[in-house]
């Protein structure tokens, strides 16, 4: 598929095109729900409303248990009654994987009563009681954003990067230099494998110990949830810092193997023709399109490129999750 934009044109294949209209479904649902939301926060009116009911409802979905604070209210405007269970401005339910952020919503409501709500002239049915945007459209624009980047990336990227073949090894002079990767290249491979197998499985091990130390905590299942005090050094905290110490060394086992791989490809890249392409770790273009490609249709320097960016870029991964777990958890 080509898509002219401007003086270029995106040359898309069926993912990139699938990619790109991800990205915009996405950038549309959130412009228009932070758009909603900003609307509602700025032109909304106070009103008094009583609280028939509060609670937090605990949800059950692919993604694991989340906990909905769930709160519904009365109140009037301009004569009419109305009847509401909208907590946020959000078009969207506003969910916590943490019940006791759910639950301190919700403490701020008791039955009975009465409290102040906000309503839009223009829609009075769509009252809401927190007068504050919440994160998920800045959140689903983010991803749209960096959705619609790799789309556009692939689509500008060469028809068919990665397919260089290679001279024989002994048409090429050996660099004059060596890195400590480089004289030691086995011994790297071999350790970062390894630490790799071992952090994995380790990780997995702690999680089941967590299991089964949150289980002896709660008293087992089938029991109301119960807010758990964990001990660094019992069984919740010894399982969650193992856990934390895995994690931590599959990341570095990853950026090894990536500096391996990185030098395996720089000793590939020697042995291509005269006429070198562009680097595709200085192209992201070409890097993408590369990374989106079977290993199926390409050389063995097309392989160690691919190989090498998913190395990396899962290691950047996994550091943005964990960085994002510490610092929600502050």
């Amino acid at each position: 598929m080509k898509v002219p934009i401007g003086i270029t044109t995106l040359h898309l294949s069926q993912k990139s095109a699938l990619l790109l209209l991800l990205a915009v479904g996405l950038l549309g649902f959130g412009g228009y729900d932070y758009v909603q939301q900003s609307q509602a926060v700025d032109n909304a009116v106070a009103v008094q409303a009583t609280i028939t009911d509060a609670r937090v409802d605990r949800m059950e979905g692919g993604r694991g248990i989340d906990y909905e604070p769930e709160i519904r209210y009365t109140y009037q405007y301009q004569g009419e009654t109305y009847t509401s269970e909208q907590v946020f401005p959000s078009t969207g339910v506003r969910t916590y994987s943490d019940r006791s952020r759910a639950e301190s919503v919700v403490e701020s409501y008791e039955p009975g009563a009465t409290t102040r709500a906000y309503v839009s002239p223009a829609d009075p049915n769509d009252a809401f009681l927190v007068r504050e945007r919440t994160p998920w459209p800045l959140r689903a624009i983010a991803i749209g954003g960096f959705l619609s980047v790799i789309g556009v990336l692939a689509g500008l990227g060469a028809k068919s990067p990665g397919q260089q073949e290679l001279r024989p090894a002994s048409e090429v002079q050996p660099a004059p230099r060596e890195t400590w990767v480089d004289s030691h290249g086995e011994t790297v491979h071999r350790l970062s494998k390894q630490g790799l197998g071992v952090c994995f499985v380790g990780f997995w091990l702690s999680l089941v110990a967590l299991v089964f130390g949150l289980l002896n905590t709660t008293g087992g299942f089938g029991g109301p949830p119960q807010e758990i005090q964990a001990e660094l050094l019992g069984p919740v905290g010894l399982s969650m810092l193992a856990g934390f110490s895995f994690w931590v060394g599959m990341v570095l086992s990853l950026c090894l193997y990536g500096v391996w791989s990185f030098t395996e490809y720089r000793q590939l890249r020697q042995r291509l023709s005269a006429s070198k392409p562009p680097s595709p770790f200085r192209h992201p273009s070409r890097l993408v399109t590369i990374l989106g490609t079977g290993d199926g249709d390409l050389s063995e320097y097309g392989q160690r490129v691919r190989l090498t960016g998913w190395v990396l870029l899962i290691a950047a991964g996994m550091t943005a999750t964990l960085a994002y777990l510490l610092y929600t958890a502050s």
